[in-house]
């Protein structure tokens, strides 16, 4: 029996709703659920090159986003004001913050940071760090009232028969996408003066979503969001996030980042850390690569490149926000490719894969920018290759990035 036929369409509605019923003081989360809507995906036309800072983790907590913040603080002040400023989301934000509670102090202190440097307040950064959990409440259908959709990412590991290299293609939107665009930078993390990892960043927000560790056994790695896979996962997410205070799914992230020895110690550390809710991993390596779809406990189920997988050939595996290899039925309801609903942007990825020959950098670009692949709100993509060093991403003109003046670049 499918998942699909266990989970009923009402389900969608009902995690929608979620955070109103369970409790009086939850009602006030809904805003920024509403608001903090990330997903993943591509577009074509003009794209600009990401802009990158230095992250020294010598200094202090305090001081390591001083100059990021500076460069973009007209950005971030432009979407509060627009977004946060209203009485009734800022009682929302000051009630999520204060129930969930300080963080580790390494992380509050660049919440702190944040604060100080944009005269903004501390709760609404603090709120905004719990964005990928909040997004698994979310109903991955398009609400006709609200400029909002839900979450939808796409991420590729795929083997060059060419010459035996991974590469890892990878989309990310972020809506409302004409403010959200304006926040990427990748930051390059440092310790001694070296670089330790590279990850893409939106500025006021400490958790990567996409990151990169170099090196002869190191490893690419996007975080996807991956919707509760059995009843009552809602609550448990709510539980490990307020009433357990489990650390946030992307600050493990950061810190396998910063301290895996390599893509074996990744894996183990990314498939095993308790988490506070469900997510994807894409993670290649040098000739090697695997997804990994987590349970806030433990792993719920593994897609090995190079093996036997599931629709998968041996030369690629791909995940957008589905468990398609449990038929979860869920992603027909997904709006959010370019011909919408009941045209999965998964399907339509794998046809162009299964019919190239060769799965080169430019096949993979050219397949994450595809009309029925990509979403309207892509904000930033990637193909990256841990073997060369590849980092190679950009800010493509989606469709809801606004009157951005973007400069035309050529895929390399």
């Amino acid at each position: 029996q499918s998942l699909g036929s266990k989970v009923q369409l009402s389900r969608f509605w009902r995690r929608w709703l979620l955070a109103i019923v369970i409790s009086r003081q939850m009602a006030l989360l809904l805003p920024l659920v509403i608001l903090a809507s990330v997903w993943c995906g591509s577009s074509h036309g003009p794209v600009q090159l990401v802009p990158e800072f230095d992250i020294h983790l010598d200094a202090r907590p305090e001081d390591r986003f001083d100059e990021v913040i500076q460069h973009f603080n007209s950005s971030i002040q432009e979407f509060y004001h627009h977004y946060l400023s209203s009485d009734i989301v800022k009682a929302g934000l000051q009630r999520l913050s204060a129930r969930r509670g300080p963080e580790v102090v390494e992380l509050q202190g660049e919440i702190s940071a944040f604060s100080k440097l944009t005269g903004l307040p501390r709760y609404g950064f603090h709120s905004m760090q719990m964005l990928y959990e909040l997004n698994t409440l979310m109903v991955p259908i398009e609400n006709f009232t609200w400029p909002w959709k839900g979450l939808a990412c796409t991420g590729i590991l795929a083997i060059n028969k060419q010459n035996g290299m991974v590469y890892h293609a990878r989309n990310l939107d972020f809506s409302p996408a004409e403010y959200m665009q304006r926040l990427v930078y990748t930051g390059i993390f440092k310790k001694s003066g070296k670089e330790l990892f590279r990850a893409q960043m939106l500025a006021g927000y400490s958790l990567p979503a996409t990151g990169m560790k170099m090196g002869s056994n190191g490893f690419s790695l996007e975080l996807n969001t991956r919707f509760p896979d059995h009843k009552h996962g809602d609550e448990e997410l709510l539980k490990n996030l307020f009433t357990e205070k489990r650390p946030l799914n992307g600050w493990v992230v950061r810190k396998v980042l910063e301290t895996a020895a390599d893509y074996e110690a990744a894996v183990e550390a990314l498939s095993t850390t308790p988490y506070c809710t469900t997510e994807y991993h894409i993670i290649g390596g040098v000739r090697k690569g695997t997804i990994l779809a987590r349970n806030p406990d433990g792993l719920a189920y593994q897609m090995t490149l190079g093996k036997a997988n599931y629709q998968c050939p041996e030369d690629y595996i791909i995940i957008t926000n589905f468990d398609y290899f449990f038929h979860d039925d869920r992603e027909w309801f997904d709006p959010t490719g370019g011909k919408g609903a009941g045209h999965p942007r998964r399907i339509a990825a794998q046809k162009i894969l299964n019919s190239t020959k060769t799965l080169t950098p430019e096949a993979l670009y050219a397949t994450i920018s595809d009309f029925e692949v990509q979403a309207k709100d892509t904000i930033f993509q990637a193909i990256m290759n841990v073997e060369i060093g590849l980092w190679n991403t950009s800010l493509p003109a989606c469709t809801k990035c606004g009157d951005s003046k973007l400069s035309q670049t050529m895929f390399v």
